[in-house]
């Protein structure tokens, strides 16, 4: 305080505040433990996302600064459900840190006659794709059965095996737009299911989570990705983003 008295610093008396222990600014908390989203504008936006359900308002869809609240709370999001459920070796591992913001851009479809672009979502950084990495090393295995294939060079010796008889031909079908059009709450159930089955996911890893754990996990991962495009904030509000690790799982599932 003789400081600002030397330089003629004066202070508002209405708005001054000492020795606080914490500081609330524009949605995060500051202390010596260092930043937070403020848990006040996280519940502001649990009742946003709410009403947002029940379909009584539409998509995400801000720019500039309206956008960064947003932004702050899913990282609040995901930082508290990761510590509420995984240990907390785990927990560190998986939380937002240093996060980036996912942004969208397109591949040409080069086997189109007519130009075409693949959407993809570049994600690598994100808030929630650590956790979403995870989960997906995780869970895969409840994703692979006797019809699977692993990759292209698997996929070349068990085409290589087949006879073809006379008059027979090969067909390949596709799925158009298949991961955005995967219906994120029924898949994420089944995959729930299938994991809490015998208890097997607690035995295989050596945890003690719930099935409402897991789904709870499933949905900061997948639900609700932020991300940009042309200058604008969106949200995806249904399916799996195409650059999320948890999208050749749950399109499998």
């Amino acid at each position: 305080m003789e400081r600002c008295h030397q330089k003629n610093i004066k202070f508002n008396v209405v708005k001054l505040q000492l020795k606080l222990k914490e500081l609330k600014f524009m949605g995060t908390i500051i202390s010596d433990q260092g930043m937070k989203p403020d848990p006040d504008k996280a519940a502001a936006y649990n009742t946003d996302a709410a009403t947002r359900e029940q379909g009584s308002t539409p998509a995400l869809h801000r720019h500039g600064i309206y956008g960064k609240d947003d932004i702050i709370l899913h990282l609040y999001l995901v930082e508290s459900t990761v510590r509420r459920i995984l240990p907390s070796a785990i927990a560190d591992s998986v939380r937002p840190t240093g996060s980036r913001l996912a942004h969208l851009y397109g591949l040409p479809k080069t086997h189109k006659k007519k130009l075409a672009m693949r959407p993809i979502l570049s994600a690598t950084g994100t808030y929630n794709y650590a956790l979403a990495k995870w989960l997906d090393a995780k869970l895969k295995p409840l994703s692979v059965n006797e019809n699977t294939i692993t990759d292209i060079f698997a996929f070349t010796n068990e085409i290589c095996g087949v006879k073809i008889n006379p008059g027979e031909i090969l067909v390949s079908y596709d799925v158009s737009s298949l991961f955005t059009n995967v219906p994120l709450d029924e898949t994420i159930d089944i995959l729930a299911h299938k994991a809490f089955e015998n208890n097997w996911f607690n035995d295989t890893y050596g945890l003690n989570l719930t099935r409402t754990d897991l789904i709870d996990l499933l949905h900061v991962a997948t639900k609700g990705q932020l991300f940009q495009f042309d200058g604008a904030l969106y949200e995806q509000t249904d399916g799996v983003a195409m650059g999320s690790p948890l999208g050749p799982l749950l399109a499998n599932v």
